[in-house]
């Protein structure tokens, strides 16, 4: 499996790769290639982008608009959704 080393990396910034590895409980190495694979993949898709392809496709919802709007609430505090949050 090919490696690569980085040289010159700011203290700060080792510092807080440490500790966003061990609160996720990953191994250092294991934390750097998530984030370098998440810096080098498309951006994920929007709630209303996701929802009106699905709608676009399988005709209108069933869910009432206050359902919709819980939803997208409720899409923001869940992680690791394939969600991005909209920019509006």
């Amino acid at each position: 499996m090919p490696s690569l080393t980085l040289k010159g990396i700011p203290t700060e910034v080792l510092d807080k790769l440490r500790a966003l590895a061990d609160s996720e409980r990953r191994i250092l190495n294991q934390q750097a290639i998530l984030l370098l694979e998440r810096a080098v993949s498309p951006p994920g898709v929007g709630f209303a982008a996701a929802y009106e392809a699905v709608t676009r496709e399988n005709g209108p919802s069933p869910l009432a608009d206050e359902d919709v709007t819980g939803l997208r609430e409720r899409a923001g505090e869940i992680r690791n959704l394939p969600f991005e949050e909209d920019a509006s």
